[in-house]
C-alpha cells in the first residue's frame, strides 16, 4: 500500500455516498418546505372560513335578538290594544257602538266581495279575448 492511500484512505466510495446523502437530505428538506407551505395555505384558508362562520353566527345572533325585541314590543302593543278594547266593551253604550262598527265592517266586506265578483264576471263577458291563432284565422278568411 502506498503512503498516500494510508494517509487519505480509500475515500472514493465514501465521498460519493456523502454527496448522495447530502442531496437526499437537501431534497427531503425541499419537500418538507413545500409541504409546510401547502399546510400553511390550508391552515390560512381554514382560519378564514372559521372567521367567516363566526361573523355569520354573530350577525344571526344579533338579528334574532332584534327580532325578539320587535316581537316583544308587538306583544305589549297587542296586550295594550286588547285591554283598551275590553275597557271599551265593558260599558253598555260602548258595547252597542262596537256592535254597530262590527256590522258595518261585515256589510262592507260582503258588498266588496259581492260586487267584486259581479264586476269581474261581467267585464270578462263584454271583452272577448283574442289570441294570436284567432287573429291569423281571421286574416286568412279575409283573403
Amino acid at each position: 500500500m502506498s503512503d498516500r492511500k494510508k494517509l487519505f484512505g480509500n475515500n472514493k466510495g465514501k465521498g460519493v455516498s456523502r454527496d448522495r446523502e447530502e442531496e437526499n437530505a437537501l431534497m427531503l428538506e425541499q419537500q418538507n418546505d413545500m409541504r409546510m407551505q401547502e399546510l400553511d395555505a390550508k391552515v390560512s384558508a381554514l382560519k378564514n372560513v372559521t372567521i367567516d362562520i363566526h361573523r355569520d353566527v354573530t350577525e344571526q345572533h344579533d338579528l334574532i335578538d332584534e327580532s325578539t325585541n320587535v316581537f316583544a314590543g308587538f306583544g305589549s302593543a297587542f296586550n295594550n290594544s286588547f285591554g283598551r278594547l275590553n275597557r271599551m266593551v265593558s260599558t253598555r253604550h260602548k258595547r252597542q257602538l262596537c256592535l254597530y262598527v262590527a256590522v258595518i265592517v261585515v256589510v262592507f266586506f260582503i258588498f266588496y266581495y259581492g260586487f267584486g265578483a259581479f264586476w269581474s264576471s261581467s267585464s270578462s263577458e263584454t271583452a272577448p279575448i283574442l289570441d294570436d291563432h284567432s287573429a291569423l284565422h281571421n286574416d286568412a278568411d279575409i283573403l
